[in-house]
């Protein structure tokens, strides 16, 4: 590993071939999952994801330490599958045909999350900046301290309680971002959009193929609501035309709501 790297401990399970179909993300391995519990002395202030499948999963904690834990499925150790670079992780989902990481990673308040998987979940709570792109998995965001950015192809995505901006592009997969307090962009092509907010601020909510709702603090926004094949619903809220906080809402093929929360 690195020089600053304390192994606390490490577990070798081994799998009976007969049963080697049933490893989660990795199906047809035959020989082990092995999991390594490491420890990065080095204060990590940003956290790199690559690789194409394994899940991954980062809350902070009141730390100065980084804790890592991984589990690879293989039938063989595939060495070393993460490094730094500076203060910075890097974590690799891939280890060669038939294998996978998954991580759980405990970090120091702050930490950024960034880098590109393609095909795992993702997990996060209260961790710094976000900028992530998936093709392939659910992401779950909670309590984000920093701006979200997300970038899938494939999967659910959910954010709870953000304080700054949220900004989600997918492709199929439902996009649901509640109790949100931040400025929202959110662009779907095929999935249902929900969205809640927890002061009044701006929101762009975009799909081809779906539903649309959005549920805001009484106050004074500038409403715009397009929907080729469906409805337009407004409840509990005048439109503000001179208003700066703009909910724009559209949706090719679905319903667009928007209410007072």
């Amino acid at each position: 590993m690195t020089a600053t790297l304390t192994r606390r401990a490490g577990a070798l399970v081994l799998i009976a071939a007969t049963a080697a179909t049933t490893l989660t993300g990795c199906a047809g391995v035959v020989g082990a999952q092995m999991t390594y519990d490491d420890t990065e002395k080095t204060k990590i202030t940003e956290i790199q994801l690559d690789g194409g499948s394994g899940d991954v999963a980062i809350r902070t904690a009141a730390v100065t330490e980084t804790s890592i834990k991984r589990i690879i499925r293989r039938s063989t150790d595939p060495g070393e599958s993460y490094r730094l670079q500076g203060t910075k992780l890097l974590i690799d989902t891939s280890c060669g045909h038939d294998c996978s990481v998954s991580y759980e990673i405990v970090a120091p308040p702050g930490v950024k999350v960034s880098g590109e998987l393609r095909s795992g979940d993702i997990s996060l709570r209260s961790v710094g900046d976000t900028d992530v792109k998936l093709t392939s998995g659910d992401v779950n965001i909670a309590e984000p301290a920093g701006k979200v950015k997300l970038r899938a192809t494939s999967g659910d995505m959910r954010v709870v309680n953000a304080k700054n901006a949220v900004d989600i592009q997918s492709t199929s997969g439902d996009i649901d971002v509640i109790d949100a307090a931040g400025p929202l962009t959110l662009k779907l092509t095929s999935g249902n959009i929900t969205a809640m907010l927890t002061s009044a601020a701006s929101v762009t909510a975009q799909t081809t193929s779906g539903d649309v709702e959005v549920r805001v603090p009484v106050g004074n926004y500038k409403i715009e609501t397009h929907t080729g094949s469906g409805e337009a619903n407004i409840t509990g809220l005048v439109n503000d035309p001179r208003s700066a906080t703009v909910l724009n809402l559209r949706t090719a093929s679905g319903d667009a709501s928007i209410s007072a929360a």
